[in-house]
């Protein structure tokens, strides 16, 4: 961002963004002005269990009953062998596209299927770019080479710079500020999608908005 000529900025993240954004703000405290984040942040776990009191522990159960929790776990297939996968993927168009509606449908918080929530375009586009610019595989490849052991985290965040989370429920915003200095947690945020972005844009940059706009002087 030096290079760019941008002495302060901010970052935004969902998804696997979640977990890069706060590591920006790590590698550049003096220069990131604000962390913002989809969601993730928060989530609790077993271990949080003991301490929880009941209205946490009911979040605890819905997470657990969701098919984004209990599904195909994608993480497992893709760090054991990504390139295989993609093969199959880039050989049938109708078993990547299949491949890319399951997974969109389990990140679906409703009894919906992805294009009664998210634009059918953009769901076509998406999948667009991973065949034309051939990146199965290779956008996999962090998940093989990075990670050593099958275990998986919740991102954490750090307090170097105001974090922002565009919906906090069902995450626990205690449990996020036992590493964040949050200072924007909206709750009922519009959105039955993980990919929100995708599903509510205008959601989205209302709450950049919002969050980032003190942040600016």
């Amino acid at each position: 961002m030096r290079r760019l000529g941008y002495d302060r900025y901010g970052v935004q993240g969902g998804d696997l963004g979640a977990y890069i954004a706060p590591e920006v703000a790590k590698a550049a405290p003096d220069q990131v002005v604000g962390v913002y984040v989809i969601g993730g942040l928060g989530f609790p776990t077993e271990a949080d269990l003991p301490e929880m009191n009941e209205e946490e522990r009911a979040v605890f159960a819905f997470m657990q009953s969701q098919d984004w929790m209990s599904g195909v776990d994608h993480h497992a297939l893709l760090r054991a062998a990504p390139q295989t996968f993609a093969f199959a993927r880039y050989d049938s168009p109708v078993g990547a596209l299949a491949w890319m509606t399951q997974k969109f449908k389990e990140f679906t918080m409703v009894d919906k299927l992805p294009d009664e929530i998210l634009d059918r375009d953009l769901l076509l586009t998406n999948l667009t770019l991973y065949w034309l610019t051939d990146t199965f595989g290779s956008s996999s490849w962090y998940m093989y080479e990075s990670t050593e052991s099958t275990e998986f985290a919740w991102p954490e965040g750090r307090q170097a710079a105001p974090t922002g989370v565009h919906n906090g429920p069902p995450g626990i915003r205690r449990l996020a500020e036992r590493h964040n200095t949050v200072t924007h947690w909206p709750v009922g945020s519009p959105g039955w999608h993980h990919f929100v972005a995708m599903e509510l844009p205008g959601s989205v940059a209302a709450g950049l908005r919002v969050f980032f706009g003190p942040l600016r002087g």
